[in-house]
C-alpha cells in the first residue's frame, strides 16, 4: 500500500518532468540546428558548431537542466538518478534557469533582434524553459528544506563558467556576453558587471531556499 502511494504521488511529477524534458531536447536541438547552419554558411563544420554552443551559460544550463529532468525517469535507481532527484541539485538548477531567463531579459533582450527559428529556440531556452523548471521544483523540490550553507557549493558552476568565458575572451576566441567582455568594457566594468549578477544569483538562490524551507513540513 505504502509503494503503491508513492507511485500515485510521483505520477504527476514524472508526467510533469517527461513533458519538460521533451521541450528541453526540443529547444537545444534547434539551436544546435540552427548554429550548425551558421557556422557551414561560414564554411565551417560541426566541431565549429559544438565549440559555439559551449561558450553559453544559456546552452550550459539547459543541458544541465534536460539532464537533471531525462535521468530520473530513464534510470531512477541509479546514482545519477538519485542525485538529480535530491531536493538540493533541483533547487540549484533552478537558481540557474531563473538566472538565464532573468539576465537574457534584462541585459541581453535589446541586444538582437532574433526571427523565424532563431526566435522560437530563443524564447524556448530563456523564457519557457526557466518557467517550466521552475513548475518542476514547485512539484518536486519545493517541500523539502534545503540548508543555505549549499549556496556555496551551488555558485562553483557560475564562478567556473565566468573563469571559462573570460578565459575564452582573453585567449583570441569570443566572448559569449557582452557584460564580460574585457576588450569593450575594461576589467573594471567588466567586473562589477559579474558582481551584480553574483548578487542576482545570490538573491535568487536565497529566497528559493527560504521559501522551500517555508514549505517544508
Amino acid at each position: 500500500m505504502a509503494e503503491s502511494s508513492r507511485s500515485s504521488r510521483s505520477a504527476p511529477r514524472d508526467a510533469f518532468a517527461a513533458l519538460a524534458a521533451a521541450v528541453f531536447w526540443f529547444a537545444l536541438t534547434l539551436q544546435a540546428w540552427l548554429t550548425l547552419e551558421l557556422t557551414r554558411s561560414n564554411g565551417a563544420g560541426a566541431g565549429r558548431a559544438l565549440w559555439i554552443l559551449l561558450a553559453y551559460f544559456t546552452i550550459l544550463s539547459n543541458l544541465l537542466a534536460a539532464i537533471a529532468l531525462s535521468v530520473p525517469l530513464l534510470v531512477p535507481r541509479s546514482a545519477p538518478g538519485r542525485f538529480f532527484a535530491r531536493p538540493g541539485p533541483i533547487t540549484a538548477i533552478t537558481v540557474y534557469m531563473l538566472l538565464v531567463g532573468i539576465a537574457y531579459n534584462l541585459l541581453l533582450r535589446s541586444v538582437w533582434n532574433p526571427q523565424g527559428w532563431q526566435l522560437l529556440a530563443d524564447t524556448l531556452l530563456h523564457c519557457v524553459n526557466p518557467l517550466l523548471f521552475l513548475a518542476y521544483w514547485w512539484i518536486a523540490g519545493r517541500s523539502h528544506a534545503v540548508s543555505y550553507s549549499a549556496l556555496r557549493a551551488w555558485a562553483l558552476y557560475p564562478l567556473a563558467y565566468l573563469s571559462y568565458a573570460v578565459g575564452r575572451g582573453l585567449s583570441g576566441d569570443f566572448y559569449a556576453y557582452p557584460f564580460i567582455d574585457l576588450g569593450q568594457l575594461g576589467f573594471a566594468r567588466a567586473g562589477l558587471n559579474a558582481v551584480v549578477v553574483a548578487l542576482g544569483f545570490c538573491a535568487i538562490a536565497a529566497s528559493l531556499i527560504a521559501l522551500g524551507r517555508r514549505s517544508s513540513p
